[in-house]
């Protein structure tokens, strides 16, 4: 019985000793959390990294709204310690880190886009930009697609035949909605924002953009007229835009 045993010892020595080592999971950077995780189509996740001193809670709570010292219970803390800005990764099945990139703001998301009708899944990576006063100012959303581009954002053809980065805004005076054309095609991205265009207060102007995915490559078309939106308005109806 114990020679029995000895063997049983001595085959569990080899199987430890055979087996894979099993991969370490990622290591967060210094003074960070990980406040989010999504799974990719391809088996990766994207992670967005935020200070620890921001909760989940204090993430919800001041979302669009300005993150600032009031929202701590230590906001001394902060004069010797400013918040470290949020970062995104792409880490693989193997929990390796792939990309990374700083954020330039504390709060960030990701998601998936619902968008219809391109070649590979498209995801939405949101940056709370918001400023504690004016209307100008809050989340910009990029457009990654990780399976090709890893995290650098996708853009758009300008009129001058230039890439520039597709950013989409939501502020006081901008909003931008996912659109299906009636016409079939891909998902297209319209964005609305209003613009002081003049010396008097009431000078404003609208611009109406519309970005579809044409030929493997987004593109833009945008037309403005006199007048003022906001987010107290409706968002404008489909025939606004070009």
């Amino acid at each position: 019985m114990q020679r029995s045993n000895d063997w049983a010892v001595v085959a569990l020595l080899v199987a430890l000793t055979g087996a894979p080592a099993m991969a370490a999971a990622a290591e967060l950077p210094p003074g960070y959390r990980l406040a989010q995780t999504l799974a990719t189509e391809e088996g990766n996740q994207l992670q967005i990294l935020e200070d620890q001193r921001i909760s989940a809670q204090m993430h919800k709570d001041n979302w669009g709204s300005g993150l600032d010292e009031d929202s701590f219970d230590e906001p001394g803390d902060l004069v010797d310690n400013p918040l470290l800005e949020a970062q995104v990764r792409l880490v693989s099945a193997a929990d390796k880190v792939v990309a990374q990139q700083d954020l330039g703001y504390p709060l960030a998301e990701v998601g998936k886009a619902p968008l219809k009708g391109l070649p590979a899944p498209v995801y939405f990576l949101s940056i709370d930009e918001t400023a504690p006063m004016g209307s100008y100012s809050g989340p910009a959303t990029q457009l990654l697609l990780p399976a090709k581009q890893q995290l650098t954002p996708l853009s758009y053809t300008g009129a001058d035949g230039k890439p520039q980065p597709l950013t989409l805004a939501h502020t006081g005076k901008a909003d931008w909605q996912v659109a299906t054309p009636a016409s079939g095609g891909p998902d297209e991205l319209l964005q609305v924002s209003s613009f002081m265009d003049g010396d008097g207060e009431d000078d404003f102007t609208t611009r109406y953009q519309t970005y579809r995915y044409v030929d493997g490559q987004w593109q833009v078309a945008s037309s403005q007229k006199k007048g003022y939106w906001d987010m107290e308005s409706d968002f404008p109806g489909r025939e606004a835009f070009p």
